[in-house]
Parts: C-alpha cells; structure tokens; sequence
C-alpha cells in the first residue's frame, strides 16, 4: 500500500473516532494554486533572472546543513532587473521533505508563470505545505505582502460545538508565541481535547523569519480570521497561507510526520 493511501486509511478512522460526517463533505478547493500579478517580462534578461534565483534555491536547501524553513536569494544586474525569491516551508518536517516540495513547487511556477514579473505558488501535503515566490524589481526580504492567499479546508465536516471558540483561543495565544520567536524560527504549535474531551484538535502557525513581531503578528491575525471560515461549518481540517505565513488545524495529529524522506516526488 502506498504512503498516501496508508495515510488515508488513517486519516479516516481517525476521523469516525472524532465524529466526522463522511456523507456531508463541503469542500473550498477552487482553481490553481497559484497566484501572478504584474503582466510578463520586458525582457529577456529578466526570465534569466527569475530562473537563475529558483535554482539557486534548489541549491541552498540542498547545500545547507542547517535547515529553518526558508530560504531567500536575489539576483544581480540593474534594479528593475532584479529578481527575489523566497521559500517558505512547514518546521515539523525533515528537511528532505521540504527539498521535495520545493522541487515540485518550482517545476509549477516554471511550467504555469513562464514570464510573469511576479507569483506566489503552493503545495500542500497531509503533513506540510510549502511555498515559492519571486518578484521583478523590488524585495521581498523583510517585507509584509498581503495580496495572495490561498485557502485551503477538508472534504470532511465533523460534528462539534465549540471549534470555533477553542480555535479562536488557541491562535491568539499561539500567533504570541510564533511572532516572539528569533530571525531563524518563528513557529508555534499546541495540541487540546475540547467538547469534553471528545475531540482532539491540533494546530499550528508559522511566519517567514525575516518578518518583525509586529508585521508576523498582523499576518496571523488575518490568518486566523481567514480560517474562521472553516471553523463555523466546520470543516475536520483547514488550512491558509500566504506570502508570509500560515495558519493550519486538524482533527489528527499534525506532528507526528514521516521522519525520513525516500525520494521521489511524494512530500509526506
């Protein structure tokens, strides 16, 4: 049996022991997981650009032993030339599945942003999500964007009374945390029982470490009212993310990954 499939089995027995309703199963998925803006390249210089900083992040995850869950590059030549590009991936997870995720993530920008000046993509996997951006002409280093997001929320509903409350109070306490972490790691995670213990919910919240405490708190926030969304159907998971953070629940525990990475391109 597959590792998706094993993953599956396990995600729906879990979810029978939560009380999730597997007939009703609404479901947020809509469109490409990307985002562009800014129309196409003047130049040619420009898509040389953009290619050479998406293979330089290939290799600096490759090359690092270190491993924090983003990496940044910019390329050289004339300012409206330049192109930035960063890479945003969960830290629960070994390296090498987020080096598998950026691969795939790069191979889709390539193949659906060809001459785009500037656009955000994303992957998402049980256990991780990850993200590639890049723009033409301006940094992104240290900078807040807030003009992509994607929304992401489960097939399954489950039935409960207080997840959005508990969730409300988990991710202000938690986007504290995350937001008061240093310039390598700014993530945060808690695991509660609620509805008399008859549910398990796990979550978790991270920023780009490049952000400052303010600007990483006001990512969050929006973040956690985004997934509000989820919350009041409500659906078994959720997940949102962004240029620069995100926000993520489930019903299952989300940390406990696969602590090794076999290759190929199935990320966990």
């Amino acid at each position: 049996m597959e590792m998706k499939s094993i993953i599956l089995f396990l995600i729906i027995i879990q979810s029978i022991i939560n009380g999730v309703n597997l007939a009703k199963a609404p479901t947020t998925i809509v469109g490409d997981w990307h985002v562009s803006r800014g129309g196409d390249f003047r130049s040619n210089t420009i898509q040389k650009n953009r290619d050479s900083v998406l293979d330089k992040l290939l290799l600096l995850i490759k090359n690092n032993s270190s491993y924090n869950g983003f990496y940044h590059t910019q390329s050289a030549g004339k300012p409206e030339e330049q192109v930035s590009a960063s890479f945003f991936c969960a830290l629960n997870v070994v390296k090498g599945l987020c080096e598998c995720c950026l691969r795939n993530v790069v191979r889709y920008i390539r193949k659906n942003c060809p001459k785009q000046q500037e656009a955000v993509a994303w992957d998402f996997y049980p256990y991780l999500q990850c993200m590639v951006r890049y723009s033409t002409g301006r940094k992104i280093l240290s900078v807040l964007d807030d003009w992509a997001w994607y929304r992401l929320g489960d097939d399954l509903s489950v039935k409960t009374v207080n997840l959005a409350k508990t969730m409300d109070s988990m991710i202000n306490k938690l986007k504290v945390k995350a937001a008061g972490g240093d310039a390598l790691r700014k993530y945060a995670s808690d695991s509660i029982h609620y509805d008399g213990d008859e549910h398990a919910l796990y979550v978790d919240v991270q920023c780009t470490p490049d952000l400052t405490k303010e600007d990483c708190l006001k990512c969050l926030t929006k973040g956690s009212n985004e997934i509000r969304n989820f919350t009041r159907k409500p659906l078994f998971s959720g997940r949102v993310i962004s240029t620069n953070c995100y926000v993520r629940y489930r019903h299952t525990n989300l940390f406990n990954p696969p602590t090794e990475y076999s290759g190929g391109d199935e990320c966990g």
